[in-house]
């Protein structure tokens, strides 16, 4: 008589009958950069084509403006209900969710027909996308040894810098090639759709535990990495906001994302009205602050662990943002700005592997998603405050965005004194 394989314990008879060790963690870390790859353009492709919607009379420039802004907004009270949902229902499913969600979005932003339906679209863009960051972080504290997750968030982090440097030369030339702003919108939410949907069903798994390309080797060394954090107790949402460690970590990073996202929505558009470059020129020197970025990722994020020391990092990192911004909008010389400015934006690529690294010592497994979605949900929120005023104002704005910065890197710098 034949019997019912159990596939649960099948699953771990498998692994446990493997005698290969594998390393399979790393190939997940890089299905979370392309999850993080597709949603970067299809939340940057705005930058490029945003003045072509303006140049068509679909959009004004306020609209604009408010739409970034709005998408931070809603983006950032994403990052903090879906922080909690994926601890609540495991990150696999919210994340199923949320990439269909904002690829459905993005394709109704290529239909907008007026300033109104342009902010709707980047309001219900941002609940979707927004849920995205804590997911990633509650992988990285699942499925990695404490001593490697500065390097597993570089892996992921990749998505935010190689994003804008394709979507500057793709979304440049889908314009141009079709005549039209709505290609790219349509295009990504297909690939969103079509092609990362089923890499997400079958990659990602909640924990290694439940991947059947995990073998016992490497499922035991993860666990071991996890040992010193396994006896931590479970922390409230009102005992980390009464931690002063937690906001000094706010204002570091909130100060460093206020100047990326200013650049990453607006620099297109600056370089069009001040610099008086064409569209074809922008699209190139959109490129550069994220292939700077990403040698920065690396750089950091291997002498991050190898050091262990974070905050040093992203506290000298969102100082030199700030200066290298002041010098880069007052230079004259536009190969000489665009060097400064992109530097400016380069550091966080400084920061981004240091901050989340800290945030994943702070909270203990039971709740890192609800962690990072307070984190980045709070940080984004503040951010849309800086990337509505340099909307409407280049001078005003990139002030402010040069004093934040400062403030934020004297945060981090006292983050760091305090062993972080």
């Amino acid at each position: 008589m034949s019997t019912l394989r159990n596939p649960v314990s099948s699953q771990w008879n498998d692994r446990s009958n493997s005698h290969q060790q594998t390393n399979f963690r790393w190939w997940f870390a890089v299905a979370l950069w392309v999850l993080l790859l597709i949603s970067y353009i299809d939340r940057t492709n705005i930058s490029i084509a945003g003045p072509e919607m303006v140049k068509d009379g679909v959009v004004t420039t306020h609209a604009l403006a408010l739409a970034n802004s709005l998408f931070l907004f809603t983006y950032g009270l994403s990052n903090i209900f879906g922080g909690y949902l994926s601890d609540r229902f495991g990150p696999r499913k919210i994340a199923l969710f949320a990439l269909i969600w904002w690829s459905l979005m993005t394709l109704f932003t290529g239909f907008v027909w007026s300033s109104l339906a342009l902010i709707f679209s980047r309001i219900l863009l941002g609940l979707g996308e927004g849920m995205h960051w804590p997911l990633n972080s509650k992988w990285v504290k699942e499925w990695f040894p404490s001593h490697e997750r500065a390097r597993a968030n570089m892996f992921w982090e990749f998505g935010l810098t190689m994003g804008p440097i394709i979507t500057g030369p793709f979304v440049t030339w889908l314009i141009l090639s079709t005549g039209t702003w709505k290609s790219p919108f349509i295009v990504m939410a297909l690939v969103g759709i079509l092609a990362m949907a089923p890499i997400i069903w079958i990659v990602a798994k909640d924990r290694p535990e439940e991947s059947r390309f995990v073998s016992s080797q490497e499922l035991a060394y993860i666990q071991a990495g996890r040992k010193d954090e396994s006896a931590s107790t479970q922390v409230s949402v009102g005992e980390v906001l009464s931690k002063t460690d937690f906001w000094l970590l706010l204002i570091n990073w909130s100060g460093m994302a206020t100047v990326f996202y200013g650049i990453l929505f607006w620099l297109p558009s600056y370089l069009i009205k001040v610099r008086h470059l064409s569209l074809h020129m922008t699209g190139f020197w959109y490129m550069l602050p994220y292939i700077l970025m990403t040698v920065c990722i690396i750089l950091t994020a291997f002498a991050s662990d190898r050091l262990m020391k974070r905050s040093i990092f992203a506290g000298i990192g969102t100082i030199i943002a700030g200066v290298g911004l002041f010098l880069g909008t007052h230079a004259d010389n536009l190969a000489l700005a665009m060097i400064l400015i992109s530097i400016s934006s380069a550091m966080n690529g400084v920061v981004l592997p240091t901050i989340w690294s800290s945030l994943q010592r702070m909270f203990p497994s039971h709740n890192v998603g609800t962690g990072a979605g307070l984190l980045n949900g709070l940080e984004n929120i503040i951010a849309a405050i800086g990337t509505y005023i340099l909307g409407i104002s280049f001078s005003v704005g990139f002030t402010y965005l040069i004093i934040f910065a400062l403030i934020g890197g004297l945060s981090g710098l006292i983050l760091a004194k305090r062993g972080y």
